[in-house]
Order: C-alpha cells, then structure tokens, then sequence
C-alpha cells in the first residue's frame, strides 16, 4: 500500500473529548434541508463491517431527505486522496471520513478546511495539522476491548485453563504501528492479565498489514507453527477476522478446540458463523455499524443545516457477547 509521508500527532479521542470543530463549521452558512449532499470516503467499503455502516448512513439520509454518496478507498492510499477530491468535486455538503492511515490525517483535514467543507470521523480517529483532535463517531476502543479481556480471562479461569502442566499464552495479530487499532489489543490484553495469571511475558503478538483475514491467516499460522508448547490459547481480536482466522489456523493443525477462547470485535458475519456453527469457546464484542454510518450523517446534516458544531466524540455502544447470549441479539 502506498503511503503519504506526513507528520502524525498522537493524540487519542477519550469518551469525554473536549470541544474540537471540523472545519467548515464555524464559517459555512446554514443550508436549507433541500438538496444536502453528504459523501463517505471509506477504505474498505466491501467488508461486512463497513457495508452495515454504508446502510446505516444510507437510511440516516434518506430519512433526512439529502442525497448520500458512499466511495470505496479499497485499502489504498492514493484511492483515498481521490475520494476526497471526488467528493469535494460532486459539491459535498459535508464528509465523513475512515481513513486508510491515521498519519494522513492532518493532509485531508487540510484539504477539507481549503474547501470548507465540514467533516467527522468514524470507527478511526485522526488529528488535524495542528495536533487538535477532529469530531469523531465511534466506541471507545480501548476500554471496549478490554470488557473482552476482562470476559476471556474470567472464562479462561473458569474452564480451568491454568492447571498445573498447561501452557497458557495470549496470540495477538495486531497491526502496532496504527495506534487506532493497537490500543484494541492493549485493552485486550490489560483485561485478559487483571483477570487471570497472564503476564506480558505470556504474550506472543506479531504484526500483519490490515488485520483483515487474509493477512491475519499467515502470521497465526507462523504463531502457532513456532510455539508446539503451547496446549490453550487466548486470542485477541482487532475485529472478527483477527479472531476468526487464527482459529481456522488452529483448527487446519489438529488443535483441540476445547483449549481455545477467542473474542473478536465487530459482531458481523464472521461471528454469527461461529456461534451457528456452536462455538461455545467464541466470544464477540457486539457494535453498531449501522448506528456508526447513520449518526456521522446525523451530526453532520445538523451543522449543515442549523449550524449545529461538531464537536468531540459522539460515542456507540457494545456488548461482549457469547454462545449463551448471541440468540438475543440481530445479526446482518
């Protein structure tokens, strides 16, 4: 994947974000409610997760009688870029925005303050060039995943997983260099050691590209070919394909499945799979894309059409969920 070298800010969204407008809000004008454009720019809009965001947004729009755009990045770079400018061209009224690398971020905020256009981020956070955090709509992703860990160490405990003579560790595909998804793990991974008797030095993470399944198969299986000691594992998910796949790993290598707890994030697909299929040792912290796609239309026709600032984190829930509970919820 090709990158722009720009200066990245760390600076993480927190639950009680302190005010920060998207450019566009303070200046623009109200807009009558009669042809508003929103556009969503998205690196991957043919995953599941990503697509129950795109109806969500999609519903939201159509509710609000304005005219909704979805352009897919497809995981690239440049492709991103041009959906920007493809947007700012079709005349967007506003943009929402999950962008393909954090570290672009402060480059589109840019070229969307020159354009003045309002804009709001979903699922990844991103700061502008002057380090200040841009309005967002998504989970607090860190202590979301950890509720996972906390649920996977307590389950672990609970099925005996610590017996005398096993070999506990915790398998981590992460993608460490994207802060936005490596706090995911860390919050895994504090919940999983404050739980149960993990420590750090039971940890074995190896980085992938994306976290998407086909990139995460590989590094699990490398985990597991370089670790025979290992009889349980506690896998941590950045989303469901990061859980999901190193479970086809195990299972392709005769594992017994029973020594095995997963939880992924998302609750899309992957997940109702698991849980048809009768994976007791499955957990899934359950989202809301939909909610995620339909608020960032919300927020932004609000400051479009009644000046409305944008501001902060607009927070969606989730809910660790498993084989005993997943009937009780809505799977798309």
């Amino acid at each position: 994947m090709k990158r722009l070298s720009v200066v990245f800010a760390a600076l993480m969204v927190t639950l009680f974000a302190t005010t920060a407008f998207a450019a566009g809000s303070k200046d623009a004008a109200p807009k009558s409610a009669e042809g508003v454009k929103i556009v969503y720019v998205c690196k991957m809009l043919t995953h599941p997760w990503f697509q129950e965001e795109d109806k969500g947004a999609k519903e939201m729009a159509a509710k609000l009688g304005a005219t909704y755009i979805g352009i897919d990045a497809n995981l690239d770079d440049e492709a991103f870029m041009q959906g920007i400018e493809s947007a700012i061209s079709q005349g967007a009224n506003g943009i929402a925005f999950c962008i393909t690398d954090q570290a672009m971020g402060p480059t589109v905020t840019d070229r969307l303050k020159k354009a003045n256009i309002p804009y709001v981020t979903i699922n990844d956070t991103v700061v502008d060039s002057t380090g200040a955090q841009v309005a967002h709509v998504g989970v607090d992703t860190y202590n979301t995943c950890k509720a996972g860990g906390v649920a996977m160490g307590k389950l672990a405990v609970a099925r005996g997983f610590f017996k005398a003579g096993n070999v506990v560790k915790i398998m981590s595909v992460d993608v460490s260099f994207k802060s936005f998804l490596h706090e995911r793990t860390v919050g895994y991974q504090d919940g999983i050691m404050e739980n149960s008797p993990l420590t750090k030095a039971d940890i074995i993470a190896q980085d992938n590209e994306t976290g998407m399944f086909e990139q995460v198969l590989p590094v699990a299986q490398s985990i597991i070919n370089a670790h025979p000691e290992v009889t349980h594992w506690l896998i941590t998910g950045l989303n469901d394909d990061s859980a999901v796949a190193p479970l086809r790993a195990l299972e392709e290598k005769g594992f017994n499945m029973d020594n095995v707890i997963a939880c992924g994030m998302g609750g899309y697909s992957l997940s109702s799979d698991e849980f048809k299929n009768g994976n007791k040792n499955y957990l899934t912290i359950k989202l809301q894309p939909k909610m995620h796609g339909s608020e960032a239309v919300r927020v932004l026709y609000e400051n479009i059409t009644k000046k409305t600032p944008l501001t902060g984190f607009t927070p969606t829930s989730g809910v660790v969920v498993g084989f005993d509970e997943w009937k009780n919820y809505t799977w798309d």
